[in-house]
């Protein structure tokens, strides 16, 4: 499976080495200060409870994987991400916050996780499904690891339903956000990337009937900011 996404995996790589630096404030930027709110509702959703063991996949620069860490005492984090250099920021963070012995980062690839069958309580995704190139493949990775009661959660860009909305969103998030991605004189390349991965996602019925099909139960998903992004969550049966 890895071997088939060789050439896809390392322009992810590529991509995101070259604005792991940059990578946190561009986010504040780009989401005009949402990005903070966005973690928060998402965190209500994931609800972290004591003892857990958490996966954070496509983890980046490990915010979600701290914050988890953070809400609940007891808590153990992974956070997996394909790019080394952007794990190097996360385990930077990791260290100043002292909670190395709790958040752990591991390089690795979503489509096949390099952890045995049912070994987590819950499993995060925050903005990384557009960048696999196999999402049914991910989603089932994602499902396999899960513990039985287990609960997976992606937070990611959707698709506003009303026109109007969608209109602006798409002008800002096809036209603005690659214009300052250059504008900040690095990672345009990133920043073109975005529009470019958005228009191949699905929306939130699509990524819902995607998450039955990989094995979820009781699935539901939350449309933030009129529907410019999205949490989805899906349950294993215990």
């Amino acid at each position: 499976m890895a071997a088939r996404y060789d050439a896809h995996h390392q322009k992810i790589r590529d991509i995101f080495g070259a604005i792991a630096r940059v990578y946190d404030p561009m986010n504040r930027v780009l989401t005009l200060g949402l990005w903070g709110s966005w973690q928060r509702r998402f965190l209500t959703l994931v609800a972290p409870r004591d003892g857990e063991i958490c996966l954070d996949v496509a983890t980046g620069t490990g915010d979600l994987a701290i914050l988890i860490a953070e809400r609940a005492s007891g808590i153990r984090v992974t956070g997996l991400d394909l790019s080394r250099d952007m794990l190097d920021v996360a385990e930077e963070k990791i260290r100043r916050r002292n909670l190395s012995e709790r958040v752990r980062v591991v390089e690795g690839n979503a489509l096949a996780l390099p952890f045995p069958d049912a070994s987590f309580d819950v499993v995060t995704c925050g903005f990384g499904l557009r960048n696999f190139p196999d999402l049914p493949q991910a989603l089932s990775e994602m499902r396999r690891v899960l513990k039985p009661g287990g609960r997976a959660l992606s937070l990611e860009v959707s698709r506003p339903e009303n026109a109007v909305i969608w209109w602006g969103f798409r002008t800002y998030f096809y036209g603005l956000v690659p214009l300052l991605g250059r504008l900040a004189g690095r990672g345009g390349r990133a920043y073109a990337w975005l529009p470019e991965s958005h228009r191949r996602f699905p929306g939130r019925t699509v990524l819902s009937d995607l998450y039955r099909d990989a094995g979820f139960d009781l699935v539901s998903a939350w449309p933030l900011t009129l529907g410019a992004v999205a949490v989805h969550r899906g349950e294993v049966r215990a």
